[in-house]
C-alpha cells in the first residue's frame, strides 16, 4: 500500500516536470519561436583588436613633445560588410568626408584631379613607383602602363560603375588600399582616422544604410610642440615593402609603425603590446555584450636629451636668421648671403655626448606631413631635408683648431712663437698665392702673432704656414682623431659621413694631391666637408681635453604605469685626442678671446655677455656663396655645452654669432648684466 503511493506521487512529478519541459519548449518554438530565430540572425560575436597606445616622448626635464589623444576611427568589418552595395557605402563615405575637409587613407600614387597622372617621376625609384611597379607585376598586366590605362584595369578589378572619373578615382584608391591592407574578416580595414564627431554621428544615424562600417575608439598621435619635426618623426601605416620584416616581429599589416626621426630609431621601446575584446553585435554593428576583453599594454615612455625650451630657442632664431640674412645681402653684397637656402644648429652636452638642440631651418609641421608632402618636396629649400645629420660642409675657418692642435703637438710651433704675418703667403708662388680676408679686404695684415692670436682675428696666413709644415697626411690624421669623416652613430636614420681632404682619398679616386691644396685644407676648404652634428661634437672633444663622447637623443626609458627606469644611456667614449695643458690652453685661449676680447671675430655679440664663451667663426666657399658657420662654447672654466651653427650660402660667419648666444640664453635661463663676472664663467642673475 506504501510503495502504490510512492509510484502515485513520482509519476506525479515526472508528470509535471514533463509538462513544464514541453510547455517551455512550446514558449520558445512556437509562441517566440520568429523572434529568437531573428534574433540569432542578427547577432554575432566579433574579436577586435585593441590598440596600445605608443609610448610618449619627452624632453629632458620630462617636458612633453609627443603623447597620446583618443580619436574616432572609421573601421570596415568584413564580417557584416556588403560587397555588392560597396560603390554605394563608399561613395557615401566619400562625399561625407570631402563636405567636411576629413581625411581619409589613399595611397594609390594617381592624381585626383582629370586627366589622372602618376603622382612619381618615372624612374624616380620612389615607394609609390615600386608599389604599381609590384602590383602590375603581380597581376601579370602589361609593364610600363600609362597612368589612365591603369586606371581602367583598377576600375574593372573592383567593378566599379560610375562614369564620373574623379570619382572613379577615388573609389579606386580606397579598394586599392583595401585589397593591399588585406581586409578580410580576420583583418578590418580603417578608411579614417582622427574622424570629427560630428560625422561620426551622421555615420551612426546612417548604421542600417552602411553594414559593415562601424566606429571604433583609438589612440593617435598627438604634438605637444612644433618644433624639432626632424629628429621626433612620424607614425603612418605600414607600407608593403616593409610588412614582409615586420611581419615576423609580429605586426598586422593594419598596424601603424614609426617611419622616421625617435619614432622609428626607437620603435622597440615606444610600441606597445595590443589588447583584444571579443563581443556579441547587431549586423549594424552595435555592441549588445562584452564577451572577453584582455587590456592593452602601454608602451614604454623615451626620455630624450633634447632641451625642448632650447631647441625652440634654436629654432625661432634661425627663422629670424636667415630671412634677414638674404634681405641683407640683397642690399649689401659684400656681406653675402643672399641666396642664403637654410641652416642647422646642434648643441651638445661636452660631459655626455647627449644632444640638447638638433635645429633644421627650414622645418615643417608633422601634423601637416601628409597634406603638405607634395609642397614640401618640391620647396626648394628643402624643409625635409635635415642639415644637422644629412649636410655636409666645408668646416672653414671652424677646422683652424685641428690646425692648431696638430701644430703644437707635432713641435712644429710653440704656443707663445709670433710668426710675421704678410696678408699673401708666397710659399707656393706664383703658382698658389692663397691670402688672408683682411689684406684681400684692405690691404693690411695681423703682423706677428701666436697661435691663440691667430685664432683671435682667424687669421689665413698663420695657419696656411703651419699647415703646410704639418703636412696633408698628418692634418687628416689628427683631423679623423676629432670624428671628422666619419659618422657619429646618432641613433635617427640618415645621417651622411663627410670626409676628410686627405692625399689617400684623392690617389683613390685617380687623381693627385698637390702641396699647394694643403694650404686650403689647412683652412677647412679644398676636400673636407663636415656636418653640423660633427663640428659641434669636434668642438666639445676639443674643450672636453680631447676626450670624444657618441653624440645621442636617448637618455632614459621609463615605465609608464610605474614611471621607473628600464633603460638609460651610458655616456660612450669613442674617441680621445692626447694633448698637452699648453696646447690646450693655447687653443682655449684663442677661442675665448675671438668671442670677447675686442678684435675678435665675435665679440660684437659675446664681448659682454655673462657667462665666459670661447667661439669661432667660418667661412667657406661654395656654389652659390660662402657658408656661414660659428662654433663655440662656455664656461670657459669648465665647459659645458658646444655649440655649432651653419647656414649654408650665408656669407660672413661673423653675421651668425646670435644664434648660438639664444641657444646659451636658453642653456642658462637668465639674462646677463654686462660684463660682470664673466670671467669667472659664473651666471649673473
Amino acid at each position: 500500500m506504501q510503495n502504490s503511493k510512492r509510484i502515485w506521487v513520482l509519476a506525479a512529478v515526472a508528470l509535471f516536470a514533463a509538462v513544464v519541459f514541453f510547455g517551455r519548449l512550446y514558449f520558445l518554438q512556437i509562441v517566440s519561436g520568429e523572434d529568437y530565430l531573428e534574433r540569432s540572425t542578427k547577432r554575432t560575436s566579433r574579436t577586435v583588436t585593441v590598440t596600445a597606445p605608443r609610448g610618449e616622448i619627452l624632453d629632458r626635464f620630462g617636458r612633453p613633445m609627443v603623447t597620446n589623444r583618443m580619436s574616432f576611427s572609421v573601421v570596415f568589418d568584413a564580417t557584416t560588410w556588403n560587397k555588392e552595395g560597396r560603390e554605394e557605402v563608399l561613395t557615401y563615405l566619400i562625399n561625407l568626408c570631402d563636405g567636411a575637409g576629413q581625411e581619409y587613407i589613399d595611397t594609390l600614387p594617381l592624381t585626383l584631379s582629370s586627366p589622372v597622372a602618376f603622382t612619381f617621376a618615372k624612374g624616380d625609384g620612389s615607394a609609390g613607383e615600386r608599389a604599381v611597379s609590384e602590383y602590375i607585376k603581380d597581376r601579370k598586366w602589361e609593364e610600363n602602363l600609362p597612368a589612365d590605362e591603369f586606371l581602367t584595369l583598377l576600375a574593372e578589378r573592383f567593378d566599379i560603375k560610375t562614369t564620373d572619373k574623379v570619382l572613379c578615382r577615388k573609389l579606386c584608391g580606397i579598394c586599392y588600399e583595401m585589397e593591399m591592407r588585406g581586409f578580410s574578416k580576420s583583418a578590418p580595414y580603417t578608411f579614417a582616422r582622427d574622424v570629427d564627431r560630428t560625422l561620426v554621428t551622421k555615420i551612426k544615424e546612417h548604421s542600417r544604410t552602411l553594414p559593415g562600417v562601424l566606429i571604433e575608439v583609438e589612440p593617435i598621435r598627438e604634438y605637444k610642440t612644433k618644433a624639432a619635426a626632424h629628429i621626433l618623426g612620424r607614425v603612418d601605416i605600414i607600407w608593403k615593402e616593409e610588412y614582409a620584416e615586420l611581419r615576423k616581429k609580429g605586426y598586422k599589416m593594419t598596424d601603424m609603425v614609426g617611419k622616421d626621426g625617435i619614432e622609428k630609431a626607437y620603435e622597440h621601446y615606444l610600441r606597445g603590446i595590443d589588447g583584444s575584446k571579443t563581443t556579441e553585435t547587431t549586423t549594424t554593428g552595435k555592441t549588445t555584450t562584452v564577451l572577453y576583453e584582455e587590456p592593452p599594454k602601454l608602451g614604454q615612455n623615451c626620455i630624450l636629451t633634447i632641451d625642448l625650451k632650447m631647441q625652440e630657442a634654436a629654432e625661432a632664431a634661425l627663422a629670424e636668421l636667415v630671412p634677414r640674412l638674404r634681405a641683407e645681402g640683397k642690399t649689401n653684397s659684400r656681406w653675402g648671403g643672399d641666396n642664403a637656402k637654410g641652416a642647422a644648429v646642434v648643441a651638445v652636452d661636452v660631459k655626455t655626448g647627449g644632444l640638447l638642440v638638433s635645429a633644421s631651418y627650414p622645418t615643417y609641421d608633422i601634423t601637416q606631413y601628409k597634406k603638405q608632402y607634395n609642397a614640401l618636396f618640391n620647396d626648394k629649400y628643402l624643409p625635409l631635408f635635415n642639415r644637422t645629420i644629412q649636410g655636409a660642409f666645408p668646416p672653414g675657418s671652424t677646422f683652424k683648431m685641428i690646425t692648431a692642435v696638430a701644430g703644437l703637438e707635432e713641435n712644429i710651433i710653440e704656443p707663445k712663437e709670433k710668426m710675421l704675418t704678410t696678408g699673401k703667403y708666397m710659399y707656393y708662388a706664383p703658382s698658389t698665392t692663397p691670402m688672408c680676408d683682411i689684406f684681400r679686404q684692405y690691404g693690411k695684415t695681423h703682423g706677428k702673432i701666436d697661435v691663440s692670436e691667430a685664432l683671435k682675428v682667424s687669421c689665413n696666413y698663420f695657419f696656411y704656414d703651419v699647415g703646410r709644415r704639418v703636412g696633408i697626411d698628418s692634418l687628416a690624421a689628427w683631423a679623423g682623431r676629432f670624428g671628422l669623416g666619419e659618422k657619429t652613430g646618432i641613433e635617427i636614420p640618415g645621417e651622411v659621413s663627410g670626409k676628410v681632404a686627405s692625399r689617400t682619398a684623392r690617389e683613390e679616386k685617380g687623381k693627385t694631391w698637390y702641396p699647394g691644396e694643403t694650404l686650403s685644407a689647412a683652412i677647412g676648404q679644398s676636400d673636407t666637408m663636415v656636418t653640423p652634428l660633427q663640428l659641434a661634437n669636434y668642438v666639445a672633444q676639443l674643450v672636453n681635453r680631447g676626450v670624444r663622447y657618441k653624440p645621442h637623443l636617448l637618455k632614459s626609458v621609463r615605465n609608464p604605469d610605474t614611471n621607473e627606469e628600464t633603460e638609460t644611456t651610458v655616456p660612450e667614449i669613442v674617441g680621445r685626442v692626447d694633448m698637452s695643458e699648453e696646447t690646450y690652453r693655447a687653443v682655449i685661449d684663442g677661442m675665448h678671446a675671438g668671442a670677447q676680447e675686442a678684435g675678435g671675430t665675435s665679440y660684437s655679440v659675446f664681448g659682454t655677455y655673462g657667462v665666459t664663451v670661447g667661439g669661432k667663426t667660418g667661412s667657406a666657399q661654395a656654389p652659390g656663396g660662402s657658408h656661414a658657420l660659428y662654433v663655440a662654447f662656455a664656461p670657459i672654466d669648465d665647459p659645458e655645452v658646444a655649440i655649432a651653427v651653419v647656414v649654408e650660402n650665408g656669407g660672413q660667419g661673423s653675421r651668425i654669432p646670435s644664434v648660438a648666444k639664444a641657444v646659451f640664453d636658453a642653456y642658462f635661463g637668465a639674462s646677463f648684466e654686462n660684463d660682470v663676472r664673466r670671467n669667472t664663467g659664473v651666471l649673473v642673475k
